[in-house]
């Protein structure tokens, strides 16, 4: 790529597409594909990870072609925002190089995130992203405990439903049209009650210490190892707080039979939400709608990050418009 020569033979199983998009194209010159804005257009982020494979140079540093591409790695891209802009909202922005000195990646992150102050919220939002995982605690066990695996999940929620459920049907009799009415407004109410946490929550601006490792720790930490396999899924405890509200609340308001029906659709639509993120990014979808699910979600990832926030449907997306089909560039969405 532009003069450079790079061993990817370690990012095979890492790169979002699947293996089977590069191994086509090993041992040849890809700087036209990694340009070309009609196939797929590739992110700063994409060059910028391609530093840590480079070998070896074929053209010398003065050559133009390798200007531009250090241009793509160095440039100060605005998401959803004119890309040859050096201001945002009138505020100078860093450049990524100055952005990426903010941290030592070879030190646990979060007291280094936490003395950023007003610098975290640009930082975690100019994909600093590494292709594998990160320290965030000194502590072994705390560091472990950062950790889900993606089927934890469906292991803890999936006994607690069968429990309920059974006592619920031994002692209800049951309408099955507004049971199914019910449970299927629960999953409509998933799908905002994602869309909510994720916009307004999980992408909140922070500027103080202790507001920067939360935020850090409930999603920053996500983009920026979006590969991280075992931080995808939603870990059950941080999901039992975020929960209970909606657990108390449905029963309340809805009484016994209707409210359990709308939280068993809420688990559904949870449950597909935690495994349709984990396929997504940790799997080749062979289907054309996960392909769509996919493609979405890589775009709120490495081009756009206050776009896309419905992981499961971008029902919502479409309703607070914030859904930019993936061919879109330059879009600015509302806050």
């Amino acid at each position: 790529v532009d003069g450079r020569v790079y061993d990817v033979t370690l990012f095979l199983e890492a790169h979002p597409g699947g293996r089977n998009v590069l191994l086509p194209h090993l041992g040849k010159d890809v700087t036209d594909i990694m340009q070309d804005l009609k196939s797929h257009k590739h992110s700063k982020f994409a060059y910028k990870l391609l530093q840590d494979y480079q070998i070896a140079t074929l053209a010398s540093d003065d050559d133009e072609n390798a200007k531009d591409g250090d241009a793509n790695i160095d440039g100060a891209e605005l998401r959803c925002t004119d890309e040859n802009s050096a201001k945002k909202d009138g505020k100078q922005v860093m450049t990524q190089r100055e952005l990426d000195a903010l941290v030592d990646w070879k030190r646990p992150l979060l007291p280094q995130i936490g003395r950023m102050g007003d610098k975290y919220d640009e930082w975690v939002h100019s994909f600093p992203t590494t292709d594998h995982t990160v320290k965030m605690f000194q502590n072994e066990v705390l560091e472990f405990l950062t950790k889900c695996p993606w089927y934890l999940p469906l292991v803890f929620w999936i006994p607690i439903a069968v429990l309920i459920l059974a006592q619920y049907f031994s002692t209800v009799q049951i309408d099955v049209v507004r049971f199914s009415s019910v449970a299927v407004a629960g999953v409509v109410f998933w799908l905002l009650f994602e869309y909510s946490l994720h916009r307004w929550a999980f992408h909140a601006a922070s500027s103080s210490y202790w507001g920067n490792i939360i935020h850090f720790l409930i999603h920053g930490h996500h983009h920026i190892t979006p590969m991280d396999d075992n931080r995808v899924v939603f870990p059950p405890v941080p999901a039992l707080i975020f929960a209970s509200p909606i657990w108390v609340g449905a029963l309340r308001l809805l009484g016994y039979a209707d409210g359990y029906a709308f939280l068993l659709g809420f688990l559904i639509g949870y449950l597909n939400y935690d495994m349709t993120h984990y396929w997504i990014h940790q799997r080749v979808p062979r289907s054309g709608y996960v392909r769509w699910h996919k493609t979405r979600h890589v775009y709120h990832h490495y081009h756009e990050p206050n776009c896309n926030y419905g992981i499961s449907h971008p029902l919502f997306d479409y309703v607070f418009g914030t859904y930019v089909p993936t061919a879109s560039t330059g879009r600015k969405i509302s806050d």
